[in-house]
Protein backbone atom coordinates (compact mmCIF):
# COMPACT_ATOMS: atom_id res chain seq x y z
CA UNK A 1 0.00 0.00 0.00
CA UNK A 2 2.63 2.57 0.97
CA UNK A 3 4.53 1.63 -2.84
CA UNK A 4 1.11 2.52 -4.53
CA UNK A 5 0.50 5.52 -2.53
CA UNK A 6 4.58 6.45 -2.78
CA UNK A 7 3.78 6.05 -6.47
CA UNK A 8 0.79 7.99 -7.25
CA UNK A 9 1.10 10.86 -4.32
CA UNK A 10 3.71 12.67 -6.44
CA UNK A 11 2.17 12.17 -10.08
CA UNK A 12 -1.59 13.42 -8.70
CA UNK A 13 0.27 16.56 -7.37
CA UNK A 14 1.56 17.69 -10.66
CA UNK A 15 -1.44 17.11 -11.95
CA UNK A 16 -2.99 19.31 -9.78
CA UNK A 17 -0.29 21.73 -9.85
CA UNK A 18 2.21 21.97 -12.40
CA UNK A 19 -0.08 24.78 -14.72
CA UNK A 20 0.80 26.93 -11.65
CA UNK A 21 4.60 26.01 -11.60
CA UNK A 22 4.30 26.92 -15.51
CA UNK A 23 2.47 29.98 -14.66
CA UNK A 24 5.03 31.00 -12.53
CA UNK A 25 8.11 30.20 -15.42
CA UNK A 26 5.72 32.31 -17.61
CA UNK A 27 5.67 35.41 -15.17
CA UNK A 28 9.55 35.05 -14.53
CA UNK A 29 10.09 34.73 -18.16
CA UNK A 30 11.91 31.62 -18.65
CA UNK A 31 11.46 30.28 -21.76
CA UNK A 32 13.30 27.70 -24.06
CA UNK A 33 14.26 29.95 -26.90
CA UNK A 34 14.09 28.16 -30.31
CA UNK A 35 17.18 27.94 -32.45
CA UNK A 36 18.45 26.58 -35.40
CA UNK A 37 19.43 23.18 -33.93
CA UNK A 38 16.33 22.62 -31.74
CA UNK A 39 13.46 21.16 -33.12
CA UNK A 40 10.82 23.63 -30.91
CA UNK A 41 9.37 26.48 -33.37
CA UNK A 42 7.88 28.64 -29.96
CA UNK A 43 8.98 29.93 -26.81
CA UNK A 44 8.52 26.86 -24.21
CA UNK A 45 8.53 27.54 -20.02
CA UNK A 46 11.17 25.72 -18.23
CA UNK A 47 12.08 25.16 -14.76
CA UNK A 48 10.22 21.94 -15.14
CA UNK A 49 12.18 20.46 -12.25
CA UNK A 50 10.71 22.85 -9.14
CA UNK A 51 8.06 20.71 -9.75
CA UNK A 52 9.31 17.35 -9.36
CA UNK A 53 11.34 18.19 -6.70
CA UNK A 54 8.56 19.37 -4.67
CA UNK A 55 6.33 16.76 -5.55
CA UNK A 56 8.68 14.13 -4.54
CA UNK A 57 9.63 15.57 -1.14
CA UNK A 58 6.14 16.62 -0.43
CA UNK A 59 5.43 13.22 -1.50
CA UNK A 60 7.58 11.75 1.08
CA UNK A 61 6.48 13.63 4.01
CA UNK A 62 2.74 12.77 3.60
CA UNK A 63 4.07 9.12 3.49
CA UNK A 64 5.87 10.37 6.86
CA UNK A 65 2.68 11.49 8.79
CA UNK A 66 0.30 8.26 7.56
CA UNK A 67 2.63 5.32 7.79
CA UNK A 68 4.74 4.24 10.54
CA UNK A 69 6.48 2.08 8.59
CA UNK A 70 7.84 5.18 6.63
CA UNK A 71 8.76 6.83 9.67
CA UNK A 72 11.30 4.11 11.31
CA UNK A 73 13.00 3.97 7.43
CA UNK A 74 13.37 7.72 7.49
CA UNK A 75 14.94 8.16 10.82
CA UNK A 76 17.36 4.34 10.08
CA UNK A 77 18.44 6.71 7.06
CA UNK A 78 17.97 10.06 8.71
CA UNK A 79 21.84 11.04 7.57
CA UNK A 80 21.56 9.68 3.77
CA UNK A 81 18.65 11.40 3.51
CA UNK A 82 19.57 14.68 4.69
CA UNK A 83 22.44 14.43 2.14
CA UNK A 84 19.51 13.34 -0.88
CA UNK A 85 17.92 16.55 -0.22
CA UNK A 86 20.59 18.98 0.28
CA UNK A 87 22.58 17.55 -2.57
CA UNK A 88 19.38 18.00 -4.75
CA UNK A 89 18.27 21.51 -3.87
CA UNK A 90 21.67 22.29 -5.03
CA UNK A 91 20.95 20.15 -8.39
CA UNK A 92 17.68 22.39 -8.67
CA UNK A 93 18.98 25.75 -8.16
CA UNK A 94 21.97 25.15 -10.58
CA UNK A 95 19.46 23.91 -12.62
CA UNK A 96 17.35 26.80 -12.53
CA UNK A 97 19.91 29.22 -12.59
CA UNK A 98 20.95 27.93 -15.65
CA UNK A 99 17.73 27.73 -17.36
CA UNK A 100 17.40 31.39 -16.94
CA UNK A 101 20.92 33.38 -17.87
CA UNK A 102 23.16 30.14 -18.95
CA UNK A 103 25.78 28.92 -16.89
CA UNK A 104 28.99 27.90 -18.09
CA UNK A 105 30.27 24.35 -18.19
CA UNK A 106 32.73 25.10 -15.65
CA UNK A 107 30.05 26.44 -13.20
CA UNK A 108 28.00 23.86 -13.50
CA UNK A 109 30.69 21.32 -12.79
CA UNK A 110 31.45 22.80 -10.08
CA UNK A 111 28.22 23.25 -8.78
CA UNK A 112 27.34 19.37 -9.71
CA UNK A 113 30.54 18.29 -7.38
CA UNK A 114 29.50 20.71 -4.53
CA UNK A 115 26.14 18.66 -4.37
CA UNK A 116 27.44 15.06 -4.69
CA UNK A 117 30.63 16.00 -1.53
CA UNK A 118 27.08 16.95 0.18
CA UNK A 119 25.94 13.66 -0.14
CA UNK A 120 29.37 12.11 0.50
CA UNK A 121 29.78 13.77 3.54
CA UNK A 122 25.93 12.25 4.74
CA UNK A 123 27.07 8.86 4.24
CA UNK A 124 25.89 8.13 0.60
CA UNK A 125 28.80 5.86 -1.55
CA UNK A 126 29.76 3.30 -3.38
CA UNK A 127 31.74 1.41 -0.64
CA UNK A 128 32.38 -2.11 -2.25
CA UNK A 129 30.48 -4.02 -4.62
CA UNK A 130 29.82 -8.11 -4.88
CA UNK A 131 32.06 -10.13 -7.62
CA UNK A 132 30.98 -12.77 -9.26
CA UNK A 133 31.09 -16.25 -7.18
CA UNK A 134 33.97 -13.75 -4.62
CA UNK A 135 32.60 -12.33 -1.64
CA UNK A 136 31.93 -8.30 -1.25
CA UNK A 137 35.10 -6.84 -2.11
CA UNK A 138 35.37 -3.30 0.16
CA UNK A 139 37.19 -0.45 -1.68
CA UNK A 140 39.52 1.75 0.06
CA UNK A 141 38.20 4.86 1.61
CA UNK A 142 39.43 7.26 -1.37
CA UNK A 143 38.69 4.62 -3.98
CA UNK A 144 35.41 5.35 -2.29
CA UNK A 145 35.02 8.63 -3.13
CA UNK A 146 36.54 8.95 -6.51
CA UNK A 147 34.27 6.39 -7.99
CA UNK A 148 30.95 7.24 -6.34
CA UNK A 149 31.72 10.78 -7.52
CA UNK A 150 32.41 9.52 -10.90
CA UNK A 151 29.27 6.94 -10.65
CA UNK A 152 27.14 10.63 -9.67
CA UNK A 153 28.72 12.99 -11.71
CA UNK A 154 28.21 10.43 -14.90
CA UNK A 155 24.33 9.94 -13.56
CA UNK A 156 23.65 13.36 -13.09
CA UNK A 157 24.69 14.40 -16.89
CA UNK A 158 23.68 11.81 -18.76
CA UNK A 159 19.85 12.23 -18.81
CA UNK A 160 20.94 16.11 -19.14
CA UNK A 161 22.60 15.48 -22.56
CA UNK A 162 19.41 12.98 -23.83
CA UNK A 163 16.76 16.37 -23.35
CA UNK A 164 16.50 16.89 -27.10
CA UNK A 165 13.04 15.41 -27.61
CA UNK A 166 9.56 16.27 -25.66
CA UNK A 167 9.10 13.60 -22.76
CA UNK A 168 12.19 11.80 -23.93
CA UNK A 169 14.30 11.98 -20.71
CA UNK A 170 10.93 12.16 -18.44
CA UNK A 171 10.12 9.32 -19.79
CA UNK A 172 12.80 7.23 -19.90
CA UNK A 173 13.74 8.56 -15.96
CA UNK A 174 10.14 6.94 -15.36
CA UNK A 175 10.92 3.84 -16.80
CA UNK A 176 14.18 3.72 -14.95
CA UNK A 177 13.00 4.85 -11.50
CA UNK A 178 9.92 2.36 -11.44
CA UNK A 179 12.51 -0.71 -12.81
CA UNK A 180 14.89 0.48 -10.30
CA UNK A 181 11.87 0.21 -7.45
CA UNK A 182 11.08 -3.39 -8.26
CA UNK A 183 14.73 -4.72 -8.40
CA UNK A 184 15.29 -3.05 -5.20
CA UNK A 185 11.39 -4.76 -3.55
CA UNK A 186 13.01 -8.16 -5.20
CA UNK A 187 16.57 -7.86 -3.72
CA UNK A 188 14.94 -7.07 -0.55
CA UNK A 189 12.24 -9.64 -0.16
CA UNK A 190 15.15 -12.35 -1.55
CA UNK A 191 17.90 -10.74 0.81
CA UNK A 192 16.01 -9.93 4.01
CA UNK A 193 17.47 -6.70 4.08
CA UNK A 194 15.48 -3.98 4.45
CA UNK A 195 18.13 -1.37 3.84
CA UNK A 196 17.00 -0.52 0.24
CA UNK A 197 13.61 -0.43 1.13
CA UNK A 198 13.38 3.84 1.68
CA UNK A 199 15.28 3.93 -1.78
CA UNK A 200 12.72 1.74 -3.25
CA UNK A 201 10.17 4.40 -1.96
CA UNK A 202 12.02 7.42 -3.25
CA UNK A 203 12.33 5.44 -7.00
CA UNK A 204 8.56 5.21 -7.17
CA UNK A 205 7.95 8.74 -5.76
CA UNK A 206 10.69 10.19 -8.79
CA UNK A 207 8.89 7.85 -11.31
CA UNK A 208 4.95 9.00 -10.43
CA UNK A 209 6.52 12.67 -10.62
CA UNK A 210 7.94 11.82 -14.24
CA UNK A 211 4.73 10.83 -15.50
CA UNK A 212 2.93 12.89 -13.28
CA UNK A 213 5.07 16.19 -15.26
CA UNK A 214 5.47 14.09 -18.76
CA UNK A 215 1.21 14.76 -19.12
CA UNK A 216 2.43 18.26 -19.65
CA UNK A 217 5.73 17.42 -21.66
CA UNK A 218 4.75 14.98 -24.05
CA UNK A 219 5.07 15.92 -27.83
CA UNK A 220 3.79 18.55 -28.12
CA UNK A 221 5.32 19.72 -24.82
CA UNK A 222 3.77 22.61 -22.86
CA UNK A 223 7.25 22.83 -20.51
CA UNK A 224 9.99 21.38 -20.66
CA UNK A 225 12.55 19.87 -18.11
CA UNK A 226 15.23 22.32 -18.80
CA UNK A 227 18.64 21.62 -16.78
CA UNK A 228 16.34 22.51 -13.31
CA UNK A 229 14.15 18.84 -14.57
CA UNK A 230 16.75 17.08 -16.73
CA UNK A 231 19.95 17.22 -13.82
CA UNK A 232 17.48 16.51 -11.21
CA UNK A 233 16.76 13.16 -12.51
CA UNK A 234 19.74 11.93 -13.10
CA UNK A 235 20.99 13.08 -9.63
CA UNK A 236 17.82 11.11 -8.21
CA UNK A 237 18.91 8.12 -10.61
CA UNK A 238 22.44 8.37 -9.19
CA UNK A 239 21.83 8.25 -5.48
CA UNK A 240 18.85 5.28 -6.27
CA UNK A 241 21.22 3.21 -7.54
CA UNK A 242 23.73 3.29 -4.76
CA UNK A 243 21.84 3.55 -1.47
CA UNK A 244 19.00 0.97 -3.19
CA UNK A 245 21.18 -1.58 -5.31
CA UNK A 246 24.55 -1.11 -5.21
CA UNK A 247 25.13 -1.77 -1.52
CA UNK A 248 22.83 -5.09 -2.07
CA UNK A 249 24.92 -8.48 -2.29
CA UNK A 250 23.64 -9.07 -5.25
CA UNK A 251 26.40 -9.95 -8.24
CA UNK A 252 24.74 -8.37 -10.82
CA UNK A 253 23.90 -5.18 -8.86
CA UNK A 254 26.61 -3.54 -10.22
CA UNK A 255 25.20 -3.68 -13.54
CA UNK A 256 21.18 -3.23 -13.48
CA UNK A 257 21.26 0.46 -13.37
CA UNK A 258 24.21 0.38 -16.30
CA UNK A 259 21.85 -1.71 -17.90
CA UNK A 260 18.37 -0.04 -17.66
CA UNK A 261 20.06 3.22 -18.75
CA UNK A 262 22.23 1.76 -21.59
CA UNK A 263 20.41 3.69 -24.14
CA UNK A 264 21.56 7.33 -22.34
CA UNK A 265 24.64 6.11 -21.74
CA UNK A 266 25.35 4.71 -25.70
CA UNK A 267 24.40 8.37 -26.75
CA UNK A 268 26.38 10.16 -24.26
CA UNK A 269 29.61 7.63 -25.18
CA UNK A 270 28.97 7.71 -28.82
CA UNK A 271 28.99 12.21 -28.13
CA UNK A 272 32.22 11.89 -26.66
CA UNK A 273 33.68 9.93 -28.81
CA UNK A 274 32.36 12.50 -32.03
CA UNK A 275 33.34 15.15 -30.10
CA UNK A 276 37.05 14.11 -29.40
CA UNK A 277 37.45 12.86 -33.06
CA UNK A 278 36.22 16.34 -34.25
CA UNK A 279 38.66 17.99 -32.10
CA UNK A 280 35.35 20.04 -30.01
CA UNK A 281 34.73 20.33 -26.59
CA UNK A 282 32.95 17.79 -24.94
CA UNK A 283 30.10 19.79 -23.70
CA UNK A 284 29.45 21.45 -26.72
CA UNK A 285 26.06 20.70 -27.84
CA UNK A 286 25.20 19.16 -31.74
CA UNK A 287 22.62 17.92 -33.78
CA UNK A 288 23.99 14.19 -33.81
CA UNK A 289 22.52 12.43 -31.30
CA UNK A 290 20.21 9.62 -31.84
CA UNK A 291 16.76 11.34 -31.46
CA UNK A 292 18.58 14.26 -33.85
CA UNK A 293 19.47 11.79 -36.63
CA UNK A 294 16.04 9.85 -36.25
CA UNK A 295 14.28 13.36 -36.31
CA UNK A 296 16.66 14.03 -39.40
CA UNK A 297 15.04 10.61 -40.82
CA UNK A 298 11.56 11.47 -40.84
CA UNK A 299 10.74 10.63 -37.34
CA UNK A 300 8.14 12.36 -35.63
CA UNK A 301 9.22 13.69 -31.74
CA UNK A 302 6.61 11.47 -30.31
CA UNK A 303 7.70 8.52 -33.11
CA UNK A 304 11.12 8.85 -31.59
CA UNK A 305 9.98 9.70 -27.93
CA UNK A 306 7.97 6.02 -27.76
CA UNK A 307 10.86 4.38 -30.01
CA UNK A 308 13.21 5.08 -26.96
CA UNK A 309 10.69 4.10 -24.35
CA UNK A 310 9.99 0.96 -25.62
CA UNK A 311 14.02 0.25 -25.97
CA UNK A 312 14.31 1.22 -22.14
CA UNK A 313 11.65 -0.86 -21.47
CA UNK A 314 13.25 -3.89 -23.20
CA UNK A 315 16.25 -3.57 -20.94
CA UNK A 316 14.23 -3.05 -17.84
CA UNK A 317 12.49 -6.28 -18.18
CA UNK A 318 15.68 -8.27 -18.80
CA UNK A 319 17.59 -6.11 -16.06
CA UNK A 320 14.26 -6.98 -13.98
CA UNK A 321 15.29 -10.92 -15.39
CA UNK A 322 18.58 -11.21 -14.60
CA UNK A 323 18.03 -9.88 -11.05
CA UNK A 324 15.91 -12.72 -10.10
CA UNK A 325 18.07 -15.20 -12.03
CA UNK A 326 21.05 -14.51 -10.09
CA UNK A 327 19.24 -14.04 -6.41
CA UNK A 328 18.30 -17.74 -6.94
CA UNK A 329 21.03 -18.84 -8.27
Amino acid sequence: MIYLAAFFIPMLFLFIFEPAFINFAEKKRVYDKPTSRKIHTRLVPLWGGLGIWLSMWIGLAILYFISDEVKLLLVANFSALNGVFLGSLIILITGMADDRKALSPTVKLLAQTIAVMMVLMYGVEITGFKIPFMKYVMFPRLASIIITALWMLAFTNVINLIDGVDGLACGISAIAAFTFSIVIIIEVAFSGLSGGRLFAILSLLLSGACLGFLYFNFPPAGVFLGDSGSLLLGFFLGIIAIQGMLKLTAAIALVIPIMVVALPIFDVVSAIIRRSRANVPIMRADSEHIHHKLLKGGWSSREVSLLMYNLTLILSIIAIMATIFSIKN
